[in-house]
């Protein structure tokens, strides 16, 4: 991919926060989902939900100025490194098991995306 302009750089730096928000994101909403979690805003939902929420909409905001300078196709390439992300987090944070099976999926998705990038 090519970086050749300052404009062309923010706008990866905006991808790379879309991938990031969308991670947090998602970890945040199955945090506020669980069973044993305080509903303390307006008895219905709880913080790391609505702080998930506000994750998806910063991303909305970053993907859109990321389009300003980066082409369509391109960007989704890019963005789909979030699939990857939230399954690493879901591991790393969550304490969720992925199977050998699921691993080898998830390297055939990077090596996907690695070819489609060139």
């Amino acid at each position: 991919m090519n970086f050749a302009t300052p404009e062309r750089l923010v706008g990866f730096a905006m991808l790379v926060l879309v991938i990031l928000a969308n991670a947090a994101g998602n970890v945040l909403l199955k945090i506020g989902a669980g069973p044993n979690v305080n509903r303390t805003l307006f008895g219905v939902i709880t913080w790391q939900t609505a702080a998930g929420v506000a994750c998806f909409a910063l991303s909305v905001v970053a993907y859109a100025w990321a389009l300003k300078h980066i082409e369509l196709h391109v960007a989704q390439i890019v963005v789909s490194l979030q699939y990857i992300s939230v399954i690493v987090l879901s591991v790393l944070l969550l304490g969720e098991q992925i199977s050998i099976t699921q691993w080898c999926g998830i390297a055939m998705i990077a090596a996907g995306l690695f070819v489609c990038s060139r």
